[in-house]
């Protein structure tokens, strides 16, 4: 296959990882508003922003890997874009909350079928020796979505309202679907070259499942992935809720604060993690595990200092905590290209889509469902007794949960193999 059709391909999958990612991330922004609209508690702004999505999302991912490992990935891709930007775009027309609740699901149902077939084919379009690098491009995806939610859909919201906030990310969806028929190949699967493989069978999806499963370093990276995701989600969902609220910013310079100094830190982080994977592994793979390990370790320190630095101490208009947000940023990006690029080396390419099927029921479920939620019923909780401050608090609590993320990635290098 032509070089230029491979980056072609990988260019138009990263751009729908772009767009999915922000359709779920423009929901931070839009938290206050949908709030006074329709009137609702933080617990069920936190319903709204992770575990409706994620259940859906979470339990469709494994049989979606699974129709990957043995379909054809380009139609199952395409097909379910078209129906995610659909689905997005509808969001805006949604006359209460019980309609946004059943139109996050719609998308929760589409975006599962883009996500793990998209991180099957990535790597087939080129060589094992570039892997860690073509997967760390495509993992910007989420970087440049938030971008995208937090730079253009906050502007909208401000200027338009939150309801043409989901069109603006929906339409580019529908759009990227036709190009993914048009232009994105499917290539020759490779055979199973992974340690451990097995020749191509066919045994039922919870067989499949529980031979992962019973792979102790991907049981250990699927714990720690969503663990990661737990924290990351929360963080990155109600910061700009926190800085409207505890800072007193205005919406408009709320999301583009968090876009400009978190994201973009995010994105260069997301970049250098496949350099730090390869300097680290060279001497013993293992060591492709201590990029996430590294990755936890600073980020929880950081996270805590955004939510704890005092209210006031300004630069100009900005938080000095953002200092810490640009940290935080950079480092817990570090975490997600090298776990997938670990996992990708652990599992046979006949099973890796429904590898990363598992990775994305738990960044989903455990990450992106009880993330948000978490974060909102502790806010209520703490009403009573923290006041205006209950949300700092909530939040600084959450980020706690990424101490176990760091635990399951100790346990997990020790089963890599070498």
């Amino acid at each position: 296959m032509p070089a230029w059709r491979c980056h072609l391909a990988l260019g138009i999958l990263m751009l729908t990882n772009v767009f999915t990612f922000a359709g779920r991330q423009v929901v931070s922004v839009l938290l206050e508003p949908i709030k006074q609209e329709f009137q609702i508690s933080d617990g069920a702004l936190g319903l709204v922003a992770g575990v409706v999505f994620a259940l859906l999302f979470g339990l469709l991912s494994l049989p979606a890997g699974r129709l990957a490992d043995r379909a054809n990935r380009r139609g199952l891709i395409a097909c379910a874009m078209f129906c995610w930007g659909l689905a997005t775009w509808a969001c805006g027309w949604a006359s209460g909350l019980g309609a946004l609740v059943i139109l996050r699901l719609l998308t929760a149902a589409a975006e599962a079928g883009v996500t793990p077939p998209s991180l099957s084919l990535v790597p087939d379009y080129y060589p094992i020796r570039l892997r860690g690098m073509v997967m760390s491009l495509y993992l910007i995806g989420p970087y440049l979505g938030t971008l995208v939610a937090l730079g253009a859909g906050g502007w909208v919201a401000a200027h338009h309202g939150w309801r043409p906030a989901f069109a603006a990310i929906g339409i580019p969806g529908m759009v990227l679907a036709v190009a993914v028929a048009l232009w994105v190949p499917e290539p020759r699967r490779l055979r199973p070259v992974a340690v451990g493989a097995e020749e191509p069978g066919a045994p039922s999806i919870f067989a499949a499942l529980a031979s992962l499963w019973a792979m102790p370093a991907v049981r250990w990276l699927v714990i720690g992935s969503g663990f990661s995701s737990l924290m990351t989600v929360a963080y990155a969902m109600w910061l700009p809720a926190y800085l409207v609220r505890i800072h007193g910013l205005p919406l408009a310079q709320a999301g583009l604060l968090v876009a400009v100094v978190g994201t973009l830190t995010s994105l260069v982080g997301g970049l250098v993690s496949s350099g730090v994977s390869a300097a680290l592994s060279r001497r013993n793979p293992a060591w492709r595990l201590g990029t996430p390990i590294l990755s936890l370790a600073l980020s929880i320190p950081c996270a805590m200092a955004v939510f704890l630095w005092p209210v006031g101490w300004n630069l100009g208009s900005v938080p000095q905590a953002m200092g810490f947000a640009a940290l935080f940023g950079f480092v817990s990006a570090l975490w997600m290209p090298a776990v997938f690029t670990a996992m990708s080396f652990l599992v046979p390419p006949d099973r890796r889509a429904l590898a990363n099927g598992l990775l994305a029921l738990s960044n989903t479920w455990i990450g992106f469902g009880l993330g948000p939620f978490v974060v909102g019923l502790l806010s209520d909780a703490l009403q009573p007794l923290a006041g205006p401050q209950a949300l700092r608090y909530a939040l600084v609590t959450t980020m706690g949960f990424g101490l176990v993320a760091l635990g399951g990635f100790r346990r997990a290098q020790p089963h890599f193999p070498s």
